[in-house]
């Protein structure tokens, strides 16, 4: 962790970021939500963004402005989509406030999240059609794994819940490098490289993420994670499964005990050491960039872990 490539990541972060709010900052000023979106944004790691950044720079890239502005329209995506998971969640806070349904309303905060959507994709839309397509992906993946948290009939398994995992959120990560190769000019197998990266990347990070949430007891899994979200989901997926007469979907399943702390660890690593191995591929140059993409993962895990402290 005191590596110099660990520092100049750290170093890297913190530019970016700053990087990116001011560009946020520029793209919302003349807007008449804009007090809305800023705070939407407060308080973000930036995560997603940053890695963007971090692969174009890696890429060699040339056209830093277009890749900050495809950054940006990363980082108002992820965040709309926050406030549509606080609904249909129904969680009471956000980074530590009110979340926004709460401040202004579900029905005002369901359509402030599409146009929030609206403006991610209006700026991507500009720097290219494939970039787009690499968005709608992404988005349409990320809107699947949600529906088959709260829906699947599925029965749980490490299977079903590593697929919503990669759906649900490692896709925003996937789209983050598989942008920053277009956005490069990469050719197809550094394109394809730097999406499976990616999405390697949001995986460890979203395994950290419910980690930290069992310890802290904020889920509390006797059940599997979709369906203990809230006690109406577990109504819900109940009245789901004696429908469809597959009761044991709702049964906890011995293959997989989310409840243990070493599967998570171990899953989390195992994921980290893969992110490395893919980003190690000679076909990406050698550079000091390079050198902080083997560390981001583990910066991810991090920064989540960081609440357990």
């Amino acid at each position: 962790m005191t590596s110099l490539a660990w520092a100049d990541l750290i170093e890297y972060v913190k530019l970016a970021r700053a990087e990116i709010d001011e560009k946020l900052s520029e793209k919302i000023k003349s807007r008449s939500d804009r007090a809305i979106i800023k705070n939407a944004l407060s308080g973000g790691k930036r995560l997603r963004s940053i890695l963007l950044l971090l692969a174009y720079d890696a890429l060699g890239g040339k056209d830093r402005d277009a890749a900050l502005e495809v950054a940006c329209a990363l980082e108002l995506a992820h965040n709309a989509s926050l406030i549509h998971d606080d609904i249909i969640d129904g969680d009471m806070e956000r980074r530590g406030r009110p979340a926004l349904w709460r401040r202004i309303g579900v029905a005002n905060a369901i359509i402030q999240g599409h146009r929030i959507i609206n403006l991610a994709f209006q700026t991507v839309l500009e720097k290219g059609v494939e970039l787009a397509r690499i968005f709608l992906k992404a988005w349409d993946d990320a809107s699947t794994g949600i529906l088959e948290e709260i829906f699947s009939g599925e029965e749980f398994s490490k299977k079903l819940y590593t697929r919503i995992v990669k759906e649900k959120t490692a896709s925003l990560f996937a789209a983050a490098t598989e942008s920053a190769a277009v956005l490069a000019h990469a050719d197809g197998k550094v394109r394809e490289l730097m999406r499976e990266y990616g999405e390697t990347v949001g995986m460890a990070y979203q395994l950290a993420d419910d980690y930290v949430d069992i310890l802290s007891d904020r889920r509390r899994l006797n059940f599997p994670i979709f369906v203990l979200r809230q006690f109406e989901d577990m109504i819900k997926q109940f009245y789901i499964a004696t429908k469809t007469g597959n009761l044991r979907a709702i049964i906890p399943k011995s293959l997989f005990d989310i409840r243990r702390s070493d599967i998570f660890v171990k899953e989390i690593n195992d994921y980290i050491t893969r992110a490395k191995e893919l980003i190690s591929n000679p076909a990406i140059p050698d550079s000091r960039y390079k050198s902080m993409l083997m560390e981001f993962p583990r910066y991810c895990v991090n920064s989540m872990l960081s609440g357990l402290r």
